[in-house]
């Protein structure tokens, strides 16, 4: 006698079980779909004199959004689940510590997807380059002209609380645990590092004469601090967690040395007129990929880049890109770095492993701040 054909006959039942098989292989794969991480293949650029934030399509390599905003802006920032992005916006008027301060700002939110304003937060001082906590709850905004450094909510544009700073500072960058900021001031020639939960200084680091701090990057893994100086035509290399000096990495020569005249005009960023006046740097640009491969240096009055290998700091190659390039962010997966270029209004990409500059993307006037954001 022969078995029954399980293809024949009682179909109801197989049909019930096909169905509660797929319900089951959906059940699985749906919450993977659902809370996939967004991809990050948007550009946000701040343009200065436009007085607007260029979203860029990172596939296509153009402009397919333009935020205007009063005033000047000088930073944007992404969330970290890229919902939102924040501006930090400087008002127009005159300020005792020189026309690239002013005594009043903004710190702005924007819906990613709509591109609605969401919330307005006027301060007291300028706002400089913006941080963030790990889970996106609070903005850390370094008040440049005031002795304070503000913590605001991220979810209503509120502030949460005011620590005792100093003059100066200028660009913030927090630890992968969130427990720790880091402040470069121009002013002070320091990095001053803040205990985020109590908002309270607990260490200064020097910069050994080399003036005012710019960029920094902060290398938790190898416990490092990267920072470009205001006239070191290179950057140093500090230990987190005491501030002690390791070594100081000097970019390829440039053609001519430092003026001694003093550029008072930011068209004089260039290589055979290097500005000596404070507020003025050499250079302005530092990042490192997400894998922690390779850091790249921007060379402002060289109108090149620098790729170094980490941790041997050994120097890969150079790639020319537009005028005065001034900030350089990686993407997610290392592979392109994208550099703002405030003299000729662009964004150079370059492809990491080839060492080369593959396009160049027309943006506003006088490109500064970018990040990444999602669709």
């Amino acid at each position: 006698m022969k078995s029954p054909n399980p293809s024949h006959g009682n179909t109801s039942f197989t049909g019930a079980v096909k169905s509660r098989i797929a319900a089951g292989i959906c059940s699985m794969l749906l919450p993977s779909m659902t809370f996939a991480a967004p991809v990050a293949n948007y550009l946000l650029v701040e343009s200065l004199e436009s007085h607007d934030v260029q979203v860029v399509d990172t596939q296509a390599r153009k402009v397919v959004k333009n935020i205007e905003v009063r005033d000047n802006t000088d930073d944007v920032m992404g969330s970290p689940d890229g919902e939102r992005f924040y501006i930090a916006l400087q008002g127009n008027d005159n300020s005792p510590f020189g026309h690239q301060t002013n005594e009043s700002g903004k710190v702005l939110a924007f819906d990613t997807r709509t591109k609605e304003q969401l919330w307005s937060l006027s301060v007291d001082g300028s706002p400089h380059h913006l941080a963030r906590s790990p889970d996106g709850k609070f903005i850390y905004v370094p008040m440049y002209n005031r002795n304070w450094i503000l913590v605001v909510n991220a979810d209503d544009g509120t502030i949460a609380s005011w620590w005792p700073a100093i003059l100066g500072n200028h660009s913030l960058e927090i630890s992968r645990d969130g427990k720790h900021i880091y402040a470069g001031n121009m002013m002070t020639d320091a990095v001053y590092v803040y205990d985020t939960e109590r908002g309270e200084l607990v260490m200064a680091i020097d910069s050994k004469g080399q003036e005012g701090n710019r960029p920094i990057v902060i290398d938790d893994d190898r416990k490092l601090m990267y920072m470009q100086l205001s006239k070191l035509h290179g950057f140093e290399v500090r230990r987190l967690d005491t501030g002690e000096y390791v070594e100081t990495i000097k970019l390829p020569p440039l053609e001519n040395d430092p003026g001694k005249g003093g550029a008072r005009d930011g068209d004089d960023l260039y290589v055979n007129k290097l500005p000596t006046a404070f507020p003025y740097t050499y250079n302005h640009g530092l990042a490192m990929t997400p894998d922690g491969k390779y850091l790249l240096a921007a060379a402002t009055v060289a109108n090149y880049v620098a790729v170094y290998s980490l941790p041997d700091f050994e120097l890969r190659g150079t790639v020319g890109v537009g005028k005065q390039p001034n900030w350089i962010v990686s993407d997610p997966e290392g592979k392109f770095a994208y550099v703002s270029n405030p003299g000729d209004d662009s964004i150079s990409v370059i492809d990491i492993e080839k060492i080369e500059e593959v396009a160049q993307i027309p943006v506003g006037t006088v490109p500064r701040r970018i990040a990444f954001s999602t669709e």
